[in-house]
């Protein structure tokens, strides 16, 4: 594995450019990530983490855990906190960790029940951010989720492998992102445009998205099963008026398999 999935200001200028420009747009991006979540539930697994296991039907569990990496204001959190126990979300930006947390005192939820933390998971091993997320209490969590974040990340294999690492065996990465089929316009064209919707993400962009074949073999790379994709119904609007373009967003799941 790469010593580094990502650098130290990867994050930082894509969720203050978003956070600043809470424009139509970004709006319904969000809206339309929290439906279709919810509408496939069943199909990510999400319904099934409360489900009790029949050769355990007596025994108690412990709480259910979510983990969300660049989790921004806490906008996909917010959506799943309702099949969770405990949440916590990570973010580089100190404005975005505020942002969650102020989200998560106006809902009243309980500090121990959602929080949001600044660092890096995805940094070297040493001598990094990291060396903060090293406890038990930032392991063995049931789903880990990546929204809107994989493609400003350097090595997407290593990110995934690494929030996979997190996850109890059998727990559930969920990744959301660009379909790369969808993006019909150039690699320069699409950083100008970037630049135009969310001034300082084309900084951070390491690519436009993620094909089916290339999203799910990173996900068997990573150690899982169960694993896979699906295209959101309808299309995405990138940015308003004019300088609007439309693309497709995809949902992608895996399951951690056992290191036996």
């Amino acid at each position: 594995m790469a010593s580094s999935a990502s650098s130290p200001t990867t994050f930082c200028a894509v969720t203050l450019a978003v956070a600043a420009n809470r424009s139509p747009w970004i709006k319904d991006l969000v809206d339309q990530i929290q439906a279709e979540v919810l509408a496939r539930r069943d199909w990510v697994g999400i319904t099934a983490l409360r489900a009790t296991d029949s050769e355990c039907h007596e025994q108690a569990r412990g709480p259910i855990r979510l983990l969300d990496y660049a989790c921004g204001s806490g906008e996909l959190s917010r959506t799943l906190f309702p099949h969770m126990d405990e949440v916590r979300g990570i973010d580089l930006s100190s404005a975005m960790v505020k942002a969650y947390n102020d989200m998560a005192v106006s809902a009243n939820v309980q500090k121990d029940s959602m929080l949001a933390v600044q660092g890096d998971i995805l940094g070297p091993p040493t001598g990094s951010q990291r060396d903060a997320f090293t406890g038990r209490e930032w392991f063995d969590f049931d789903m880990a989720v990546m929204s809107m974040a994989l493609h400003h990340v350097a090595s997407p294999e290593d990110a995934v492998k690494l929030l996979v690492e997190r996850l109890r065996t059998g727990g559930i990465v969920l990744l959301i992102d660009w379909v790369l089929d969808s993006v019909r316009f150039s690699g320069a064209d699409l950083t100008k445009h970037a630049h135009d919707v969310a001034p300082g993400s084309e900084n951070t962009m390491t690519r436009a998205g993620f094909g089916k074949d290339e999203m799910l073999g990173i996900l068997d790379g990573a150690g899982c099963q169960d694993v896979g994709f699906l295209e959101f119904e309808e299309p995405t609007r990138l940015g308003d008026g004019e300088q609007a373009m439309m693309q497709r967003l995809f949902i992608a799941k895996g399951r951690k398999m056992s290191s036996d």
